[in-house]
């Protein structure tokens, strides 16, 4: 669910979108874990944000690189997975 592209649904989708990701940018960042809650003994929440730097492929540009993540998880059979993910910018303007 990133801001102005529709939602990827299903593994066909999230795949196309992360090449198309990757395709075109490279990033150099660091994950800061800022919360956990295990809801129940299926669902889970993390509450991420990410900080450094992006770099464009196509533009061999670079830019600071600041978001904040939710990952919504559920155990299918005894694993964690990730359900949903979303992120926005925090980036200053």
């Amino acid at each position: 669910m990133a801001p102005n592209f529709a939602p990827s649904v299903g593994q066909e989708a999230l795949k196309k979108s992360y090449e198309r990701i990757f395709s075109t940018i490279k990033l150099d960042i660091q994950f800061t874990i800022d919360e956990i809650v295990v809801m129940d003994d299926n669902w889970a929440f993390a509450r991420t944000t990410a900080e450094g730097t992006k770099y464009w492929i196509e533009k061999g540009t670079q830019e600071s690189h600041h978001n904040q993540e939710i990952f919504v998880c559920r155990k299918d059979e005894e694993e964690w997975k990730i359900a949903r993910y979303c992120f926005s910018s925090m980036k200053r303007l």
